[in-house]
């Protein structure tokens, strides 16, 4: 006997209503040229602004491709603007890569569900002074699933006592869940603790796309009847989805000199995406080694 059923989670495709607003006329007549000119003006001077609004909405809306494109452009506008200033100055480009563990904060099933399997990071990085470091960073992480938060989560114990089942049993499965991000950051080194150690704090701002693969949930019952053991399975499912979105992100860190040339750092940052109504946020924490050439 078999009985299918879906428990969604939530959902992370969200449509967005987009309101639309009626064009006032102007009916009033006008008697001399001036008030004509004048009219005129005011019709031009609100026609660029209902432009300007509207490119200022495709620009920052919160979701789609066009996040990325235009972040994608201002990372391209730091690195050039910094590259043209650090040409008067006496620093190198600084080319890091780096690696550790994620721990996920929200949503609830990010944060229960999942933990982290591999990944890594590479920046690239101009400082523009002695304690100013812009740099651009590419970071990927993926997911996979936590048996030990899916046994918390769904309790077979608790299902087969009070359901009065003989035993339950459950095999969660699901693809694996991933985090991108792109983003232009600013590294702050206020002074070394001493001649190898220097704390320093980060801060940027990119955009993120988040992939959460459903979780299947197949539940298999069995109930005795007269000697006799009968069989349900429920098909059950924790639903998933992707989202792009502008996050934010910082923290702090600290070098360790290791040769003129390279140098070891290890930090610790809260990220958050600017979702709409989801926001989801993740601490990474990263070690890796910088080189400047």
């Amino acid at each position: 006997m078999l009985f299918t059923y879906w428990i969604p989670a939530f959902p992370l495709n969200n449509s967005r209503t987009h309101k639309t607003r009626k064009r006032a006329g102007m009916t009033k007549e006008f008697t001399s040229q001036k008030t004509l000119v004048m009219t005129i003006t005011c019709e031009a001077l609100a026609m660029t602004f209902r432009t300007f609004r509207k490119q200022c909405y495709s620009t920052f809306m919160p979701f789609g491709k066009t996040i990325m494109k235009h972040l994608s452009i201002l990372f391209v506008l730091v690195l050039l603007t910094a590259t043209v200033g650090n040409a008067q100055q006496d620093y190198g480009v600084e080319v890091s890569v780096s690696s550790g563990f994620v721990f996920p904060s929200s949503p609830m099933t990010f944060a229960n569900y999942w933990s982290m399997q591999y990944g890594g990071g590479i920046q690239v990085g101009v400082p523009v002074s002695q304690t100013i470091t812009l740099f651009g960073s590419l970071e990927h992480y993926q997911f996979k699933l936590n048996q030990e938060g899916i046994a918390e989560g769904f309790d077979t114990n608790y299902m087969r006592d009070i359901w009065i089942f003989k035993s339950v049993s459950l095999n969660p499965s699901a693809d694996p869940s991933s985090v991108t991000t792109v983003s232009a950051n600013v590294r702050v080194t206020p002074s070394r603790l001493s001649a190898v150690l220097s704390p320093y704090f980060v801060g940027g701002l990119g955009a993120l796309r988040f992939s959460l693969s459903e979780i299947k949930l197949p539940t298999t019952s069995v109930l005795s009847v007269n000697g006799s053991d009968i069989a349900m399975t429920a098909q059950q499912a924790v639903t998933g989805g992707v989202e792009t979105s502008v996050f934010f992100q910082f923290g702090m860190g600290f070098d360790v000199r290791l040769t003129q040339s390279f140098d070891m750092f290890v930090e610790a940052r809260y990220a958050s995406g600017l979702n709409n109504g989801l926001r989801t946020t993740y601490v990474p924490v990263t070690g890796g080694i910088k080189l400047r050439l």
